[in-house]
Parts: structure tokens; sequence; C-alpha cells
């Protein structure tokens, strides 16, 4: 698969291949991520990626921002569709993204993105 990634470093905007990078430490000032998800599940909003169009664990939630990519074909009614659908035992991981986290743990103080990014658009094509 080929990956759409957005990295800003010192002010300047250029596109990488994540393949490339073995340390992920090294994605530390990545600022975007565009990604194609393999299914959406309309009852709550979520989108399933796996190792398939994962080139690194950590992409979806390290990003200060990510952007989803989803077929319109590809959108499911409900969790029970999506399990039918989704074949564990063909990739060694996968995630259902449905959006940045929100706490007010730390001091009654609403933190977006404390657990991820910090926004996430999704495009239906």
């Amino acid at each position: 698969a080929k990956y759409i990634f957005s990295y800003f470093k010192e002010h300047t905007f250029s596109n990488f291949d994540a393949n490339q990078i073995k340390d992920e430490l090294d994605f530390d000032k990545l600022d975007l991520v565009v990604l194609p998800g393999s299914w959406a599940i309309a009852e709550n909003a979520c989108i399933w990626l796996d190792s398939s169009v994962l080139a690194h664990r950590s992409l979806p939630f390290i990003t200060q921002h990510l952007a989803l990519v989803i077929d319109k074909n590809k959108i499911l009614h409900n969790m029970h569709q999506a399990y039918s659908k989704i074949n564990i035992k063909s990739n060694d991981y996968g995630v259902f993204v449905a959006g940045p986290s929100k706490t007010a743990d730390i001091e009654q103080s609403l933190v977006i993105g404390a657990h991820g990014p910090r926004s996430l658009i999704v495009f239906i094509i």
C-alpha cells in the first residue's frame, strides 16, 4: 500500500514514506497523517485500521492531526456487520479509531488529544 504522510520539520512542509522509518521516535514532529480506512461503522462513527494500511502502529496516535479516507461502499451499519467483515487472522494488528480523546481529569481542565491526535477528519469518497 502507498502511504501519504505530511511532516513539518523546521517550518517546511514535505512528504515522506513511513516505510523508510525504522525508529518510531523519528515521528516526534509528525503533524498530519492521511491513511486509508478499511471499514467505517455508522453506528458509532469509527473506522477500522489494520496492519495492511499501517506502516507503524503508532501512526494514528502519534500525529497531531489525523485524516482518514474511506470508500463510501465500505460504510457498514453496525459493529455486528464490521466483525463479520474483519478477518483478524489475516493481520497482526487492528484498531477502531473514533476521534480525538477528551479528558478533564487534570485540574478540571479539558484536554483534547491527550491519548492521540488533537483532530480527526474523515473523507468519504
